[in-house]
């Protein structure tokens, strides 16, 4: 084999290659807004999270672990539609993330405040991961409250 025809088969073999270690959210979502929506739901429950926790309010946590499951499977029916490794991908980060939600929910009773905020914060860096696997104009905004306006 000469050097032309072995470039011609290594540019015959590049591009498939190529396209298939690119990460799924390089092909367009067939969803986009609801995985906006779902997205922008699960950011509302993990800041009502932070939100029980800084009221004291550790009661409430199990009923936010409760919408947080609501709005994971709101992802999963998002991404139902899409290549299989981007979906088992995403559902092995939310399985992470929806057992460290259980474990807060779980632990609201019995454990101190400061051991709830650091497994938040775990949880809040988890849900960053999730929020990483999709194109940032689909991720929601950490800094707009739910009505639109800026936080204060």
């Amino acid at each position: 084999m000469n050097s032309a025809q072995l470039r011609r088969w290594s540019a015959a073999l590049a591009l498939p290659l190529a396209l298939a270690v690119m990460p799924a959210t390089a092909a367009p979502l067939k969803s986009p807004g609801d995985v906006k929506v779902a997205l922008r739901l699960m950011m509302q429950v993990t800041n009502d999270f932070a939100r029980q926790i800084n009221r004291k309010t550790f009661n409430r946590l199990p009923h936010e672990n409760q919408e947080f499951h609501e709005a994971t499977d709101a992802l999963r029916s998002a991404v139902a539609a899409e290549p299989a490794p981007f979906r088992a991908h995403v559902e092995h980060l939310l399985k992470t993330v929806i057992a460290q939600a259980q474990s807060i929910a779980d632990e609201s009773a019995s454990a101190p405040e400061p051991k709830l905020r650091t497994d938040h914060t775990t949880m809040l860096r988890e849900v960053n991961d999730v929020f990483a696997q999709f194109p940032a104009d689909l991720r929601p905004d950490p800094n707009v409250q739910p009505g639109g306006g800026p936080r204060t």
